[in-house]
């Protein structure tokens, strides 16, 4: 199906790229916020988007007036209908819903609207370039706010944001039936995110205190897929299928240095047992690249997101080369 995906606003780059991964393509077009693409996936996966519609056609400023009068809205009319315009460009669309939905009025049987709880909602997208229709399939509200890490009982000051979290794990395009793993899985942040994903979830870390409140935190969420150990992530021998990670970070020198060490031996160990992709958020005080660079890894994408004046994440999608090339 043809969708449109209006996209919230933190990081296009990334937005985009998640949509891209669960599609599984990379055929898409791009307006403003505003992507599109042919797309058949859980829509309540993703972390990054707003909304995702049905595409029903698209056009200029000038066409608006005679495709709306034009379409066949039987098509796609259930019980009670709304429309909306949504602006996002330069050029503002006049508040002319009441016009434009009169098109829609006198192209149905026993019309009826409901601004509330209409079955068919349809939204009119003006972008910089061209007007967009959409019926609406997937309205996504995450919650995030009720998954803070201040909400947590089990607290770390270094826990990344849900969202980012979600995000992540979609950016590997983890498909239904394989098992995310976490090797310094903290307090279970991106364990969280992966069980209310519905996936089994692993998480390591060489730290007791760390696994207790990682416990904590999944069982107050309600996550029953998991398994949780206490391992050194330098010597893990099990295959991976997908891992999403938050490495441990400090800020001195001497940390620094220490962690360098422990980011090199992590990746050698990683690169022996990934079966398929991984994403790693490493602190913007490491050269990321030139220990990627020491392994046979494919950077895939890479994004920089700020956290704070002296803190910003790196996020590297990597995995394995294609034998066959």
């Amino acid at each position: 199906m043809k969708c449109i995906f209006l996209l919230s606003g933190e990081d296009l780059d990334m937005a985009r790229d998640e949509v891209m991964a669960l599609a599984g393509t990379e055929d898409h077009w791009m307006f403003d916020n505003v992507l599109v693409l042919d797309a058949d996936f859980r829509f309540d996966r993703l972390s990054l988007t707003r909304k995702v519609y049905q595409h029903l056609f698209e056009c200029s400023y000038a066409d608006l007036d005679r495709m709306m009068a034009e379409y066949d809205w039987k098509k796609v009319y259930r019980n009670h209908f709304s429309l909306r315009i949504i602006n996002l460009g330069p050029v503002k669309l006049p508040d002319k819903e009441a016009l434009l939905a009169k098109h829609i009025w006198n192209k149905v049987r026993e019309p009826r609207v409901d601004l509330k709880h209409a079955k068919t909602k349809i939204e009119i997208i003006v972008t910089g370039e061209k007007i967009f229709v959409g019926l609406v399939k997937k309205d996504i509200n995450n919650e995030f706010s009720k998954r803070r890490p201040n909400t947590r009982p089990g607290r770390h000051p270094t826990t990344i944001s849900p969202k980012l979290a979600k995000a992540c794990i979609n950016l590997t395009g983890i498909p239904v039936g394989k098992v995310l793993v976490d090797p310094f899985c903290g307090t279970g942040g991106i364990m969280i995110e992966g069980g209310l994903m519905r996936f089994n979830t692993i998480g390591y870390d060489i730290s007791e205190k760390m696994l207790k409140m990682c416990h904590r935190n999944l069982d107050y969420f309600l996550i029953k897929r998991f398994r949780i150990e206490i391992q050194d992530a330098t010597t893990l021998r099990n295959l991976l299928d997908y891992v999403v990670t938050d490495l441990p970070y400090g800020k001195s020198s001497k940390i620094t240095d220490k962690l360098e060490l422990l980011y090199a031996d992590f990746l050698k160990t990683l690169e022996n047992i990934l079966r398929y992709k991984a994403v790693i958020i490493f602190p913007n005080s490491i050269d990321y690249l030139a220990l990627l660079n020491k392994t046979g890894f494919v950077v895939e994408k890479t994004y920089n997101v700020y956290v704070h004046k002296s803190l910003s994440r790196n996020i590297v999608l990597i995995s394995k080369p294609n034998k066959e090339d």
